[in-house]
């Protein structure tokens, strides 16, 4: 009989445990432990299968091999049983020992009649506090006749369990994982290992949260699309209807391998009708790549789909990434076409009905939107109508303004904050001379005003019109404000300009602002049509001759360049295109909820944007370490960051839309906190809107 083990045997290493060892299991099993490196008990206990070693084929354990087992002609090694059982017995009891210590320390702490002195009470003033602390969220929760646990009670419990085991033996209660990760996501490994670090027992290790099954769920894949994890998604909100985009930023050139799908990220991924090839660049040849490094493209773009559901409830939902691939922007509008064609039949089969499309104005995609609209253009080998479960209305006979038919597969939406750029560029160009009736549309009349009207008037500042930010979409509320308009009515020819502002104003009701009612979402967006299409008549009417005139006795500008065509009084076709086909697909849009084919929610039109792919896109910028001066990425980084966005926004989804136990609470920007006080997701309107009401509102919005 071996004599009992110390008490402080966990802590044994070194010298201590060798000795230990040699005592049970002889001189022989010292020498295989320090060969594999094994100097202390913990590391013992943390190792499985300890003989299995023994089967690797290296020099160094071949004479300790011949010492401990048996090896057989046909490579079989069988470990003595003498020297077997010693080591199991010795593990066994280790085991044994760790675990009545820890019986022991739970026992002690969780013990109802554990009675503590007052001497010890003084000794740890924090426990009074704790005490204190859980009568005052005992009476809370009877108060508030509340079941639910609060995070912060699962987090203090988990820390003080910890506290009684061992390193090895530390343990996470749900909750804490799901902080955990939110907390890695949102300050970064170096932060996150600080906190870890300093106090103890209250995270995970990185290892522990990069192997949850929640982690790897979200792990992306270039021109990986994820349907499966969409349909649960959706099922998890309760809804089965959404409406996608797709959007595309610039990335650093750069390929990259990925270890965890062994392929090369970077490259642009073969287009098969429109679809990109998923892990289309694996190999295990040098040859080959050295073959494409020299001939295929590297991508300087990403092309990434969202998905928003729409929901009846009151918070709107976070979108939801689809896919993301590298491209170098070289494909066709069939392409895209073939694409969304795709993904509308891939999530139908998911039980997931795509209501429509959004995207920027590039031209590619405008096109696209022509030809799936119908809006003066025709697929002529693709007959969408004929889909079964393809969108049909009965479009009035008297609607004499309306263009489009009466069938679609799905809607299509151009982005409002690119047109609304685009529109303010428009206005802040030197190449554009735009005219109206005997008015001039300048940039001029806004210096004027910001040179001779106080700024306290009107809030413009010059910075709002230099054109060197093209995306700066705040000058644009700022260019549209009341205030501009009442101080622009006091300088002397600026009607022009006045109804630029109130066409530009009117596309930022109808689309972009939250809180405005279906009904007056009809009004201004044809009124913004039909304020386009007499304007473009009127400048398809007049010579060139007479228009250059008028734009001479208005400003002095000269414009004898025969080359210049008459586009140049006008907006561009291609912010042209995109006011009418929104207006178009928002009439289109309210007959299918009048109808009853959509829910009243299908009217929250601010969510169907391409705005969630540019979300995305700074919030990966974002991401950078507090170190790290680079704010972009390269492919593989950004499907990199872009799984830790997802992980995050379904954390951020299931505290926001279910109450259970532990539930985290995220910050929001006080300008979001400020709009949920004032308004509801879905907005009062749609139960007067019908087919007599759209005509009277588009007829008022004609006169």
């Amino acid at each position: 009989m071996f004599k009992p083990l110390p008490s402080d045997v966990l802590n044994y290493s070194y010298d201590n445990f060798y000795q230990l060892v040699k005592e049970r299991c002889g001189d022989n099993v010292v020498e295989f432990m320090k060969l594999l490196d094994i100097s202390s008990v913990q590391s013992l206990l943390g190792v499985e299968n300890l003989f299995d070693y023994l089967e690797f084929n290296s020099e160094k354990l071949n004479a300790i091999k011949n010492k401990l087992a048996f090896q057989h002609e046909n490579v079989l090694v069988e470990v003595k049983w003498g020297v077997r059982n010693s080591l199991e017995c010795l593990i066994q009891d280790l085991k044994t020992f760790s675990d009545n210590n820890q019986r022991m320390a739970e026992s002690i702490v969780l013990n109802d009649d554990t009675i503590l002195s007052s001497s010890f009470l003084q000794k740890h003033p924090i426990l009074k506090c704790l005490i204190n602390l859980y009568k005052t969220i005992d009476d809370q929760n009877n108060e508030d006749n509340s079941e639910n646990t609060s995070f912060f009670n699962y987090f203090l419990h988990n820390i003080s369990s910890n506290l009684c085991r061992s390193k090895n033996a530390y343990r996470y209660n749900e909750p804490v994982l799901r902080f955990a990760m939110a907390f890695h996501v949102l300050s970064g490994n170096i932060a996150y290992e600080f906190v870890r670090l300093n106090v103890p027992g209250a995270l995970p290790a990185l290892s522990t949260l990069q192997g949850l099954p929640l982690n790897k769920h979200h792990r992306m894949k270039e021109a990986e699309f994820r349907f499966d994890s969409l349909s649960a998604h959706t099922n998890s909100l309760k809804t089965n209807i959404a409406f996608a985009a797709e959007g595309c930023t610039a990335v650093i050139k750069k390929i990259s391998y990925d270890s965890l799908t062994n392929s090369f990220v970077g490259l642009v991924p073969h287009l098969n009708d429109g679809i990109p090839t998923t892990l289309h660049y694996q190999t295990d040849s040098f040859k080959k790549l050295r073959e494409w490094f020299s001939t295929e493209d590297r991508s300087d773009l990403i092309n990434i789909h969202m998905i928003q559901p729409i929901t009846n409830m009151q918070i709107a939902p976070n979108p939801f990434l689809l896919s993301a691939f590298g491209t170098n922007n070289k494909y066709e509008a069939i392409d895209i076409i073939r694409r969304w064609i795709w993904v509308f039949e891939q999530s139908s089969l998911k039980n997931v009905r795509i209501v429509g499309f959004s995207t920027h104005g590039d031209p590619k995609y405008m096109r696209a939107m022509r030809l799936v609209t119908g809006f003066f253009a025709t697929l002529p080998n693709i007959k969408l109508n004929s889909y079964t479960n393809a969108f049909y209305v009965k479009i009035p006979k008297e609607w004499n303004w309306y263009f489009l038919g009466d069938s679609h597969l799905f809607l299509c939406f151009q982005d409002a904050t690119h047109l609304c750029t685009k529109l303010r560029n428009r206005l802040l160009s030197r190449i554009a001379n735009m005219l109206i009736g005997n008015h001039c549309i300048s940039i001029d009349y806004l210096s004027t005003l910001i040179r001779n009207i106080p700024k306290l008037r009107h809030g413009l500042v010059k910075s709002d019109i230099f054109p060197q930010d093209r995306q700066n979409f705040s000058s644009c509320v700022k260019i549209c404000s009341d205030d501009v308009t009442k101080c622009l009515a006091e300088i002397h020819e600026s009607e022009g300009i006045i109804m630029y502002i109130r066409l530009l104003r009117s596309i930022m009701i109808a689309y972009i602002e939250k809180l405005t009612t279906p009904i007056n979402r009809l009004y201004y967006a044809w009124f913004s049509v039909f304020v386009s299409r007499l304007w473009y008549i009127w400048i398809d009417y007049m010579p060139k001759v007479d228009l250059e005139k008028s734009l001479y006795e208005l400003s002095g500008i000269t414009t004898n360049n025969k080359k210049k065509k008459k586009k140049q009084f006008f907006i561009t076709n291609n912010a042209y295109y995109c006011i009418e086909i929104n207006a178009h697909q928002l009439t289109y849009l309210a007959l299918l909820v009048t109808e009853k084919k959509l829910p009243a929610e299908a009217m929250n039109i601010y969510l169907f944007s391409s705005q969630t792919c540019e979300g995305m896109f700074r919030s990966a910028r974002s991401m950078s370490g507090t170190f790290s001066s680079v704010v972009n990425f390269s492919v593989q980084e950004f499907l990199n960051r872009a799984q830790k966005l997802s992980l995050l926004q379904k954390l951020k989804t299931e505290s926001e839309f279910y109450s259970t136990s532990g539930n985290l609470v995220c910050p929001k920007h006080y300008k979001q906190r400020k709009q949920l006080r004032q308004s509801q997701y879905v907005i009062p309107g749609n139960d007067i809107l019908n087919v007599e009401t759209i005509t009277k509102v588009v007829c008022q919005a004609y006169n």
